[in-house]
């Protein structure tokens, strides 16, 4: 349910903003305490928080713990290919190619991206892969569903606060990573569940 709320919202900033505009209304809204939440929100998008999960996993469901790993190699593959196949610019690229780049209102110390690698976002898909196959794997205990989704949703509001992506790419990622999941899981509970039934 939270994920179908989020899909609607999203779609409904897609289609009610231009290009660019969500950048720029956290250009204009930005703080220090702002700048510092994103910077390390950004990072539970990357390589650490597989490992937390991976241990996490490795003592409350050992059997299903290699599969982070498996979500990780496929994740970089897919956003390699998929950014590969669309070459699409990166924000800081769009905005000088329309002569705004004056308006960004840049972070000190945040690196800033511009080759064609925007679309889709690769820190959103791992994200949602990552913590939508966490959700899937702890689904009895249903109250972490939405504070998980929210964690994901962090990572690639991040990415747009930190001017490496457009909305639309942090959009499309977490489609995409949120499908990754749901097919990883489909066929890790396939295999599982037919290990788990009776010979007889």
């Amino acid at each position: 349910m939270g994920f179908i709320v989020w899909l609607l919202l999203g779609a409904g900033i897609i289609f009610g903003t231009q290009k660019g505009e969500v950048i720029l209304f956290f250009n204009d809204h930005r703080s220090y305490y702002g700048d510092l939440f994103f910077r390390y929100g950004t990072m539970i998008g990357e390589e650490i928080a597989y490992v937390i999960i991976l241990l996490f996993l490795f003592f409350y469901r050992r059997k299903a713990a290699w599969l982070i790993p498996i979500t990780g190699g496929i994740v970089m593959l897919v956003s390699k290919g998929l950014k590969e196949l669309f070459q699409q610019d990166r924000p800081v690229a769009w905005f000088k190619q329309q002569d705004l780049y004056e308006l960004l209102n840049t972070i000190e110390g945040e690196p800033l991206f511009s080759g064609a690698s925007s679309f889709p976002s690769g820190h959103t898909m791992s994200a949602f892969a990552l913590f939508g196959l966490l959700a899937l794997l702890v689904s009895k205990n249903k109250w972490l569903g939405l504070p998980i989704l929210l964690i994901a949703i962090i990572v690639g509001i991040s990415r747009v606060y930190l001017i490496h992506h457009f909305f639309i790419d942090i959009y499309a990622g977490s489609i995409i990573g949120t499908l990754l999941a749901l097919i990883i899981y489909l066929f890790w509970s396939k295999k599982y569940d037919q290990k788990m039934e009776p010979q007889g």
